[in-house]
């Protein structure tokens, strides 16, 4: 069911409002937490630094984030340049098949579900590698930490692992150079649907940063050589589904969550150095939702998914808002734009809700919350708001298109072609939509508040990972298969 709080002149009263009295009247925010690192002003300031450097001279900014000319012609981060799943200045093929325009097909050893990432000439990918021997299972989780017992649909043994980045030619497909990271024995398992090696790579077009959770965060350079490493503490992930966040990146500032069933977090780095700026513990068990970046009124903020969405100051890590009401496991990552913030969990229940930006506090239950939507809510891809509409692919043949500022309906919930199931995201490029099955069926649709099928393109693989697209192709990550799909020159 859809419930409208508000229309749009009402959501630009409410902001207008917020810009004027939130300095004096800013809610002290129940769960904020002190600066755990005791940060004197002039580390302060250093931080706050790291955080702008990028965007010195910078005329063109946008709500949602500041992209840079370079960047919004690759793939450089999970969910494109811009955040949102959609590359502006791509025009992929409509069509594609095991032959047809086809342009490279390059096996990847091991096991890995994350984006492609794509700057310049290079294609960087992460996966983990079996290793044939024996090792024990390390023994690191606290005895009487909750909700550690294994899922049914959680693999019950695995082999050591070996954590690699690979990098290839974005023109041939070829491999340019590979870097085993760390090898180790995780300590536990992973869903069916995930792996050891889930979490997407950021790159700045100079540097890789490769997280691979407990295993570690690795800062490359585009030729294979190591700048800097650092350790994460193992984490405990309820039910032993595996990890699966993603690190966000803005100017000199690496952005992790960590949400688990120990102490939940969420740390920033300088991607300089990879030491801490800041970290802010969190009331959250287990979430897999990467971090959302973006600029509201001239202040950087990050929100992060959850039982709870909160929001933090990218510069300093206060807590600025939060908003309740969500299901745990949260796996979206959110969307950004038109004053609203977009968040979605859909495990036991559905609940999409549309947060209005400019206020302060707890705004669980408030008018700020402009309106909701409580079916066809998508558990793993994440929405996509492309204009003036919003996209939800829920995991089971559902495909939905709504308008972003009252949540008008233009198609809820109509039903794919195919009976497929998804767990990659949508994406976007030249006014269509790409919908890539796990079954390896991509549905093709046109952009726009008419649900028009251009083209069902079928390939011989399963996928979970979500695709990438710059220039004139189509990056698909497939079980085995990195492939690249391209206009026929002809």
């Amino acid at each position: 069911m859809l419930r409208t709080r508000t229309t749009t002149a009402f959501v630009l009263a409410v902001q207008l409002l917020m810009l004027l009295v939130a300095p004096a009247v800013a809610a002290q925010v129940p769960d904020q937490l002190p600066d755990p690192d005791g940060k004197s002003a002039s580390q302060r300031k250093r931080v706050a630094a790291a955080v702008s450097r990028s965007t010195q001279g910078e005329e063109k900014r946008k709500e949602g984030g500041a992209v840079d000319d370079e960047a919004l012609k690759y793939w450089p981060q999970w969910r494109g340049p811009t955040w949102n799943g959609v590359a502006s200045q791509a025009d992929p093929p409509v069509t594609w098949s095991e032959t047809e325009n086809l342009r490279w097909k390059t096996p990847i050893e091991g096991k890995g579900y994350a984006t492609p990432i794509i700057w310049g000439d290079r294609v960087f990918l992460l996966t983990a590698i079996a290793l044939d021997k024996e090792m024990p299972v390390p023994d690191v989780i606290p005895e009487g930490t909750p909700n550690i017992n294994e899922h049914p649909q959680v693999k019950g043994s695995w082999k050591p692992q070996r954590f690699v980045i690979v990098c290839l030619d974005r023109i041939t497909g070829k491999e340019r150079w590979s870097r085993t990271v760390h090898e180790a024995m995780p300590h536990q398992g992973h869903h069916n649907k995930g792996g050891f090696a889930s979490a997407s790579p950021v790159t700045d077009g100079e540097h890789i940063y490769a997280y691979f959770g407990s295993f570690g965060l690795y800062c490359y350079d585009f030729e294979g050589r190591l700048v800097w490493k650092r350790a994460f503490e193992h984490q405990a992930m309820e039910d032993s589904l595996g990890e699966g966040s993603s690190p966000a990146l803005y100017g000199d500032v690496l952005v992790i969550v960590v949400d688990q069933e120990r102490q939940s977090y969420v740390v920033a780095i300088d991607k300089r150095t990879g030491r801490n700026l800041w970290k802010q513990n969190r009331e959250e068990p287990s979430n897999w939702s990467t971090p959302r970046i973006f600029t509201h009124a001239g202040r950087r903020q990050v929100v992060t998914n959850g039982k709870t969405v909160r929001s933090y100051d990218l510069a300093t890590g206060e807590l600025l808002w939060r908003c309740g009401g969500h299901t745990a496991s949260a796996i979206p990552m959110p969307a950004v734009g038109h004053g609203l913030v977009f968040t979605a969990s859909g495990w036991q229940k559905d609940l999409l809700q549309a947060i209005a930006l400019g206020q302060r506090g707890d705004l669980t239950n408030s008018e700020s919350v402009i309106w909701t939507l409580r079916r066809g809510v998508p558990y793993v891809p994440c929405p996509m708001l492309w204009g003036e509409e919003l996209y939800i692919l829920d995991d089971q043949t559902f495909f939905s298109c709504l308008n972003a500022t009252d949540g008008a309906h233009h198609y809820p919930k109509h039903r794919l072609p195919g009976g497929l199931n998804f767990s990659a995201s949508p994406v976007g490029a030249a006014d269509r939509i790409y919908l890539l099955s796990e079954e390896g069926s991509t549905i093709v649709l046109q952009r726009g508040p008419q649900l028009k099928v251009l083209a069902i393109n079928e390939l011989d693989e399963r996928f979970h990972a979500s695709p990438a697209i710059v220039g004139d192709a189509i990056y698909l990550r497939g079980f085995e298969h990195l492939y690249c799909f391209a206009k026929s020159s002809r």
